[in-house]
């Protein structure tokens, strides 16, 4: 498959491209991951459908190894701002992945590029705002030239000066109530990220799984991967998480030695707290595509913890139900759906 050589379609591509990246919508970015990885398409068939028009942008129609290039290129330009929408597509795009259980066939490697983001991100998003004081840019008017017309009597000169005065302290108002928005928001930023360093602090002082209610120690091995992912999502406040996180669940107790299938890790853990892992108000951003691992507990969770689930999870996703993984990367594999479906 190749690009056409007539530059008249590779500038409607571009602009198609551009027009698909700028501030896309969740469902958008959930296309665009699908088309990306080449998986089934299910109840996004719509969403799809309007994509392949919309970078077609009126040029020949893209046939199906175009449109995922397509996709893959979009999700690339929304990663490049880092921004809200970057975090977003980078969570999404590592879903996905599945610690490497579903392999992306692009020529870029748009899974490195995510995980690029989410560290500049986490890093980032941690820093104390800059506490620098700004000058203000003095409004400039012709206070003489003022006087002299009231003195004179020129009516039409002197409500000009009125104008430009309230002009110009309405631009000064504005500025300095932007710079206050801008101020506040990035310190409030700041507290809720100290608020959640905090509180995971505590967690891991405290060794302490609430889920059993046990040391972390007396928490079974091949239960802590689950467990100590969803309860370290719980603290987390904003996306993508801290920085340390395989440090953090190998400080609680996740043995990177133990060696788990998702299928193993979930139907292995106590049915009466299935719902905790997706609570009822959020399992509408359960997808088979980009949470696997959470669909895997809806699955089971709908034949009430019998394990007669496995082989539907296994086609509708199309990840191979007899790979294991690492337990260290299950439990960050969960830990970003789960902040996936709570804060994306």
């Amino acid at each position: 498959m190749e690009f056409s050589e007539d530059a008249d379609v590779r500038a409607k591509r571009w602009n198609g491209l551009t027009a698909v990246a700028k501030s896309p919508s969740a469902a958008t970015l959930e296309a665009l991951t699908r088309l990306a990885f080449r998986t089934k398409l299910q109840n996004m068939s719509g969403e799809a459908s309007q994509l392949r028009e919309q970078l077609a942008a009126n040029g020949p129609p893209l046939g199906d190894e175009e449109l995922a290039l397509m996709a893959a290129s979009a999700l690339a330009l929304v990663l490049k701002p880092m921004d809200t929408a970057s975090a977003k597509a980078a969570s999404l795009i590592t879903g996905a992945a599945c610690a490497g259980l579903r392999c992306l066939k692009q020529p870029m490697d748009l899974v490195g590029m995510a995980k690029n983001v989410q560290t500049h991100l986490a890093e980032t998003s941690r820093r104390r705002p800059a506490l620098e004081q700004q000058r203000l840019v003095s409004p400039q008017l012709d206070i003489q030239a003022s006087l002299n017309a009231l003195e004179e009597g020129n009516v039409a000169t002197v409500r000009a000066a009125i104008d430009a005065l309230a002009s110009a302290s309405l631009k000064a108002l504005a500025a300095i109530a932007s710079r206050q928005r801008q101020f506040e928001s990035a310190v409030q930023g700041y507290v809720c990220v100290q608020d959640e360093e905090l509180d995971i602090l505590w967690w891991l002082q405290g060794e302490r799984c609430l889920i059993f209610g046990v040391a972390f120690g007396d928490v079974p091995v091949d239960h802590r991967a689950i467990a100590f992912a969803v309860e370290l999502a719980a603290l987390t406040k904003v996306l993508p998480g801290p920085t340390a996180l395989s440090s953090l669940l190998n400080r609680a107790g996740v043995d990177d030695t133990v060696q788990l299938t998702i299928p193993e890790a979930i139907q292995g853990i106590p049915k009466d707290w299935l719902a905790r892992l997706v609570p009822d108000e959020r399992a509408t951003k359960v997808s088979v595509v980009t949470t696997p691992i959470l669909e895997a507990t809806r699955r089971r969770q709908e034949v009430d913890g019998e394990d007669t689930w496995i082989a539907a999870w296994s086609s509708v996703t199309g990840l191979d139900q007899a790979t294991k993984l690492p337990a260290l990367r299950l439990a960050e594999s969960l830990y970003c759906e789960l902040l996936q479906v709570s804060l994306g």
